[in-house]
């Protein structure tokens, strides 16, 4: 296990600058170390050599560095009650895991992809020892915890077994993939346990006259179902996200998710029993107030504008996203069926797929605007682009063009992308816009959260400029064969589709006027060349070295600075494992003729 906790500095973490502002009370005791290293010596037996292993104190700090991380998104993992002393060792060493992945240090990280391995097989000896840890919020929190690891590491076997591994996970609320032997008990309890359902969730509020011990109880009540919605509604995100990027179904349904949105953020991390009191009778609220879940927000959209019962809005909106975003990956399945079925070509099947679509469109759209009103996180408002890209075109296509499914496929996908005339069609323009918006907003998010769903999003968004390109290329040299390109037709209006839209962008969506562009930063390698340093903020969106048309190499070459601009203190070859399989796939397709 490479690390050695003296050789390893904290501050040398290049991630250390743009750390969450957090104070954790706990102190990782020497038994609790020890408890860990026990737990790492039982699990891999004499397959791995553990010469010696990391303090106490170098612990401490990777077991707060991974809750830390989990605060820039939907924080399920709550600080202010955590106690290592009492906390299961496999969900310690999953959160070392994460803390060693979120380090920025070669040597570090790769301890953590090894810890997480461990942490995977701790908790299949568990169960297998005692099914009963399925219904312990511990067990589950390590569990969603190897999983977040493993599915995003760019190590392509662990990403496989986390991808299969998701599914009992999901057996929380309706889902069942254990060993024959096990699967009416687990079905039972889980079952009973009803965690996606609104019912398993009661009301609980502190009260002016609570006594400490009673105020203390009620917190900690408060604070463990809390968990537990965070912890589902991460497990949906999490399912939404595999399905769009490994290109498979969802395994759960955004109509079972009854569960209220979880509580805002202040009273999440309010410190101590009477500061969660303070901070709850401060706020102005309905008598009986109105929880809402995902399911309530679905059948009612309009509800995300008057949200009540302390939710936090930015997880709220989030979690709605993800939910239209299950709708949307619906609607691409009923389109694929209808496109190769002798429906095809019914007017009221076509006119019912428009429908859906401008209807989904809308809908995100609309959520967007709202989101930005209230300066929700970038993250956010990349999804929400992709799904927008999404909508208009289909990935799958896009990636049988690009020969994911070998020559034969890609020559099928480019005789059907001709003969509809891709390129000149209105759904590929706002595809290709789409696509340069979840650019731009990749580039406004922080330093070191490019670093899962929404780093392979900015992939498939190149993916699909890269396609629209090399059509556009071929279409222009047909042309110029045919004597039919005149300099009457070239228009030199320039369309920027990684900025705000404007009237040049809205004359390209409407009615394909313009040439569209695209912003090109300064890449890594010509600041290595010309010997800038590397130890700098990343680039922002007006740090640009003028603008490329959509050609296939330049497109790729864009999509590679993104990525590589959201690592800014990290060499080229110190970027994380799938960052850096991303951005070689990238430039590799942006070399070929």
């Amino acid at each position: 296990m490479p690390l050695e906790s003296e050789n390893v500095d904290v501050a040398t973490s290049p991630h250390w600058p743009y750390s969450v502002d957090l104070t954790i009370q706990d102190r990782l005791s020497q038994q609790t170390r020890d408890r860990i290293l026990q737990l790492v010596i039982q699990t891999v037996g004499s397959n791995v050599s553990i010469p010696s292993f990391p303090s106490a104190e170098f612990l401490d700090v990777l077991i707060k560095n991974g809750i830390a991380k989990k605060l820039e998104t939907d924080a399920w993992i709550h600080p202010h009650t955590f106690s290592s002393q009492t906390t299961r060792t496999e969900l310690l060493t999953a959160l070392i895991a994460a803390g060693c992945v979120c380090f920025g240090i070669m040597s570090v990280g790769k301890t953590g992809g090894m810890l997480q391995e461990i942490v995977r097989v701790a908790l299949n000896n568990l169960v297998e020892s005692d099914n009963s840890v399925l219904r312990d919020l511990q067990y589950l929190q390590a569990y969603m915890t190897w999983l977040d690891i493993g599915i995003w590491c760019g190590y392509k076997r662990k990403m496989e077994i986390a991808e299969s591994n998701l599914q009992p996970l999901c057996t929380v609320g309706y889902i069942h993939l254990f060993p024959l032997h096990t699967l009416t008990t687990i079905r039972q309890a889980l079952r009973k346990a009803g965690v996606f359902n609104k019912s398993f969730y009661k009301r609980i509020v502190p009260l002016p006259s609570d006594d400490d011990a009673t105020l203390e109880g009620k917190w900690r009540q408060w604070v463990e179902q809390e968990s537990y919605k965070r912890l589902v509604y991460h497990l949906f995100e999490h399912d939404i996200e595999v399905a769009f990027t490994m290109s498979r179904n969802p395994l759960t349904s955004y109509a079972e998710f009854s569960v209220p949105f979880p509580a805002e953020r202040d009273i999440w991390l309010a410190p101590s029993p009477s500061a969660w009191r303070a901070i709850h009778l401060s706020k102005a609220r309905a008598p009986d107030p109105i929880y809402n879940s995902l399911k309530d927000m679905l059948m009612q959209p309009d509800r995300l504008n008057t949200l009540s019962g302390d939710a936090d809005f930015t997880m709220s909106i989030s979690i709605f996203v993800h939910g239209v975003g299950a709708m949307v990956w619906d609607y691409r399945k009923q389109a694929s069926i209808t496109q190769d079925s002798p429906s095809h070509d019914d007017a009221t099947t076509q006119l019912w797929l428009q429908s859906r679509r401008q209807d989904l469109y809308h809908l995100l759209q609309t959520t967007q605007t709202d989101h930005h009103k209230r300066a929700s996180p970038a993250i956010l408002t990349l999804l929400s682009e992709f799904l927008q890209m999404y909508l208009h075109v289909s990935l799958d296509d896009v990636q049988r063009f690009a020969g994911k499914y070998g020559d034969d496929q890609a020559r099928r996908a480019c005789a059907t992308f001709v003969e509809r005339d891709w390129t000149g069609q209105r759904a590929a323009r706002h595809a290709v816009w789409h696509a340069g918006q979840v650019l731009r907003a990749a580039r406004a998010v922080p330093p070191y959260q490019l670093r899962g769903a929404d780093a392979i999003a900015v992939y498939y968004a190149a993916l699909t400029l890269w396609v629209y390109g090399v059509l556009r290329g071929h279409a222009a040299v047909g042309m110029e064969k045919e004597g039919a390109m005149h300099a009457e037709n070239v228009d030199a209006t320039i369309v920027r589709l990684d900025c705000a839209q404007g009237r040049e962008q809205a004359g390209f969506l409407g009615h394909g006027v313009g040439t569209p562009v695209l912003s090109l930063g300064w890449d890594r390698e010509d600041r290595e060349a010309q010997g800038i340093t590397q130890r700098q903020r990343h680039l922002s969106s007006n740090d640009s070295g003028g603008v490329v048309e959509i050609q296939p190499g330049q497109v790729m070459r864009v999509g590679a600075q993104v990525l590589e601009g959201n690592y800014p203190n990290s060499g080229r070859d110190e970027l994380p494992p799938m960052i850096m399989s991303l951005r070689n796939l990238m430039r590799d397709l942006g070399r070929l003729p």
